[in-house]
């Protein structure tokens, strides 16, 4: 498996999120670690650190549950981790 794939799969991980194959080498499918619900696809061309700090840039959105699954999943691990954070993000999105 190649490094930047490895960085994807961990920065999604820690918002519980599992990358499946969807095309060799290209797209992956996103798929819930809770449930396995069908999140979206993203593709291998980020450069290196970008999908961390993607993700990170998506905080608000995930804990105000305007992204992640309808399980509510992403929306817990982001409270998890930083629940100041994630508070103030319902208060001002909602």
């Amino acid at each position: 498996m190649s490094e930047i794939l490895d960085e994807i799969r961990d920065a999604y991980a820690l918002w519980g999120i599992e990358l499946v194959v969807a095309t060799y080498g290209t797209y992956y499918r996103l798929r819930c670690g809770r449930c396995g619900s069908l999140l979206g696809c993203v593709g291998d061309r980020l450069l290196p650190t970008m999908a961390r700090a993607m993700l990170n840039g998506q905080f608000d959105l995930y804990a105000a549950g305007l992204m992640g699954c309808k399980c509510g999943y992403q929306a817990e691990r982001a409270r998890a981790m930083d629940p100041e954070r994630a508070e103030a993000a319902i208060t001002n999105l909602s």
